[in-house]
């Protein structure tokens, strides 16, 4: 009796696993191969510590457990490893509240590093030891910060031409002196596309060359400032050659310079007396005091010598990788670290990452300005061929603002401006001079003259009129020289031109002649005007207008007066009749 009660229990509960099967339920969903319904109770889930869920071998993709200890929790094997169901229980992309540090944390909880990427490229690391790297996968430390790249100064002359001359030690660019006697400028260094002597074959376009030039004892100094070194250490590298003449009295040598305390630092070329062609520099010079400044120095003596080449001067150092800005510290200081990560303090703004551009001290007002020597090209690659070239790579179309509306436009050999052209100040600019005048004004109206009677005093009618203007002599006559940019014109070409002597007109009508006018005291008294004498003496023909007007005016009333006697003379003849 029991196996047959057995057997039917077996085939009631085997048959329905073909299909669906449901508990609590008659009709299971067709989409479940078990469908479990009820009010009042759940599914339990096995349930185990983290050590015996990862105790489990080949674990199916799929297989749910509980955790029970550690972040209690539903973990499932995804097929590559075990992960929790995330849902509504992550971290929200615009935050969390009601959140408690002991629950509510981001992290790992196997032994595991936590990355943070930025681009897809690691910035920082958390070890599973709790150490924090910034710029590296492997800290040592409980934070370490690392950077591998370098600041550097640079200096191909490209941007320089002609001798160098700056003498100030605030240049940015290189300082020449020659304490030999009998020299002259075109004795010491200068700038130049080719090698006085011998060969420097890494030395492209511009380089610094010193040649023989005159009969002189040549001992001239070469000097690139590379400003305040906040390193222990310097990669520096330049190419150069020298040309010898005579090994008792001609020599090159180069030095790293220690501006701070006035003293050499490191010989990098010692002193050479014999042809060096195609030469190179490229060591680290170690024991650098950070904080001080330092400079590449490059001395040349000749009797009569050949000369000497330089170019490609490049200084890398580490960049400092961590800046502390904590409130405490100086105005515009920062505290940074050097290669050996010492931490100093030292001021927030850059060095100079190309001696061509000198970084002013930090600030807003105008005595802490960004400054470049040289040609500067705005908007379009190439070299410039003015001190500032703002092109945009076309022959027109370049615009410049000047405002917050107000531009400058180019045209084909052009120049537009959005609005108008005035002065600063009223009744006190010129537009041109005695010196440099306009050659033609074209305009769509005439010039407007200010007459207005109540900016006027002292008015009288004029003494000059018809005798006045009948003593002047109109001319005709052609400019001596007289041209458009590069084209002088010849004789057949000039046009002949109708007008007035100026010296002439002056003794008869000195008002409309200008020989005197009002210039700028100096640079330093901008607001401070003189008078003196014009280069050319000129006139207002404009103003003839009055004297003309009033000579017409004395000619009528000439007229009127011949006719009346003309009257009176016709009526005497017919009493005589």
């Amino acid at each position: 009796m029991k196996c047959i009660i057995s057997l039917i229990l077996v085939l009631c509960v085997h048959i329905p696993l073909i299909a669906q099967v449901g508990i609590g339920t008659l009709t299971p969903d067709a989409s479940a191969i078990l469908d479990v319904t009820s009010n009042t109770k759940g599914i339990l889930i096995p349930r185990m510590t983290q050590v015996q869920r990862l105790a489990i071998a080949s674990p199916v993709t799929g297989l749910l457990v509980y955790q029970t200890d550690g972040s209690s929790e539903f973990y499932y094997y995804n097929g590559s490893i075990w992960t929790t169901f995330v849902g509504s229980s992550g971290w929200n992309l615009t935050g969390d509240s009601g959140t408690t540090a002991v629950t509510n944390k981001l992290g790992t909880t196997d032994a595991q590093d936590l990355s943070l990427v930025a681009n897809n490229i690691e910035a920082i690391r958390v070890t599973a030891s709790a150490k924090v790297g910034i710029g590296t996968n492997s800290p040592t430390a409980m934070m370490s910060v690392t950077d591998s790249n370098v600041l550097s100064i640079g200096q191909d002359f490209e941007s320089l031409s002609g001798n160098i001359t700056a003498s100030s030690a605030s240049s940015p660019y290189q300082i020449n002196s020659n304490t030999g006697g009998g020299c002259d400028a075109d004795d010491g260094w200068k700038i130049s596309t080719t090698t006085p002597y011998g060969t420097c074959a890494d030395c492209t376009g511009n380089r610094a060359i010193i040649r023989y030039g005159s009969s002189c004892n040549q001992d001239a100094t070469l000097v690139a400032p590379l400003g305040i070194v906040n390193s222990t250490s310097l990669l520096i590298s330049f190419n150069y050659n020298y040309d010898d003449y005579s090994t008792s009295s001609d020599s090159f040598t180069v030095t790293l310079y220690d501006e701070t305390t006035s003293s050499v630092h490191s010989t990098l070329v010692a002193t050479l007396t014999v042809d060096t062609d195609d030469a190179s520099y490229n060591q680290t010079i170690t024991g650098i005091t950070s904080g001080n400044t330092y400079s590449l120095r490059f001395n040349y003596k000749g009797t009569n010598a050949k000369g000497a080449s330089v170019d490609n001067i490049t200084i890398i150092f580490p960049v400092p990788v961590l800046r502390i800005q904590d409130g405490n510290e100086a105005d515009d200081f920062v505290m940074i670290s050097d290669a050996n990560g010492n931490g100093t303090w030292t001021e927030k703004d850059p060095i100079n990452i190309d001696s061509d551009w000198g970084f002013a001290t930090a600030g807003t007002t105008n005595i802490d300005p960004i400054y470049r020597i040289g040609h500067t090209r705005v908007a379009a690659n190439g070299v410039s061929s003015h001190l500032l070239g703002v092109e945009r790579g076309t022959i027109q179309g370049t615009e410049v603002g000047l405002g917050s509306t107000e531009y400058a436009r180019d045209y084909n050999r052009d120049m537009c401006f959005s609005n108008d052209v005035v002065p600063e100040v009223h009744n006190a600019i010129n537009l041109g001079s005695s010196t440099l005048a306009w050659k033609i004004i074209y305009a769509a109206n005439t010039i407007i003259t200010t007459s207005d009677r109540r900016e006027k005093k002292e008015i009288a009618p004029i003494n000059y009129g018809l005798s006045t203007l009948l003593k002047l002599r109109p001319v005709t006559y052609k400019w001596k020289n007289e041209a458009y940019g590069k084209t002088v014109l010849t004789e057949a070409q000039k046009k002949t031109k109708i007008g007035f002597i100026a010296q002439e007109v002056q003794k008869l009508i000195p008002e409309i002649v200008v020989s005197t006018e009002w210039k700028q005291k100096s640079a330093d008294e901008s607001k401070v005007y003189i008078k003196r004498n014009t280069e050319r003496i000129g006139m207002r023909y404009a103003e003839l207008l009055p004297v003309v007007v009033k000579a017409t005016q004395e000619h009528e009333e000439l007229i009127k007066k011949i006719n009346k006697q003309q009257q009176q003379i016709e009526l005497l003849l017919k009493e005589l009749k």
